[in-house]
């Protein structure tokens, strides 16, 4: 299921925009990948003999790295700068919240694969996570996490992109478990943590 209208947009002033848009998501879903499958194929290729010969390589999974969508005058700045999440963790009051479903699949009842992204804001900052989850039930668990955060008043973005997977046998979980992602995901291990500074630039004339 794709919800296309589910988009959210942030606006600089007159000038720098960021975009979390489901179509772009899936445009980052490769074509051809290593294939993942499910914990009942090999039964099922024993029964079709002629079905490993037909087997696509199309990621039916729609893994994405997408970390949303930059106007061209945001220039990305490699950074050490990292996210407060004191601060996030502070009681202070939320001026707006929501949370929006860009895509999901429930993997022909093998797993969940979801894209969503929430924002939150706050009187002086706003904070954004955008999140593909993937659960394959008995193979693996996926987590590609995007963080957004602006204090307000300032020309920057701090963006911090994780990437992580574990096979579901080392996980020592059990399966139900592994249901809601906030359950597993801080027991993934980490294949790739990169954190950037996104500058607002004047646009050219």
């Amino acid at each position: 299921m794709v919800f296309p209208k589910n988009i959210l947009t942030l606006q600089y002033k007159t000038c720098a925009k960021i975009c979390f848009n489901p179509l772009h998501a899936l445009k980052h879903v490769a074509n051809t990948v290593r294939a993942i499958e499910v914990s009942c194929s090999e039964a099922w290729l024993e029964a079709r003999p002629d079905a490993e010969r037909k087997k696509k390589t199309f990621d039916w999974t729609f893994s994405t790295d997408y970390k949303g969508t930059l106007s061209d005058n945001i220039a990305v700045e490699s950074t050490n700068e990292t996210i407060n999440f004191d601060l996030l963790k502070q009681k202070d009051q939320i001026l707006f919240y929501h949370d929006l479903t860009l895509f999901e699949d429930e993997l022909h009842d093998h797993g969940i694969s979801k894209l969503s992204v929430k924002i939150r804001v706050m009187p002086s900052y706003w904070y954004i996570l955008l999140r593909y989850f993937l659960r394959v039930d008995d193979v693996l668990v996926r987590s590609n996490e995007t963080r957004m955060f602006h204090m307000l008043n300032t020309d920057y973005v701090l963006r911090e992109y994780t990437a992580k997977e574990s096979k579901a046998q080392d996980l020592h979980m059990p399966t139900n478990q592994m249901k809601e992602a906030d359950d597993v995901i801080p027991f993934l291990a980490v294949k790739e943590k990169v954190t950037e500074k996104l500058v607002f630039t004047e646009p050219t004339l």
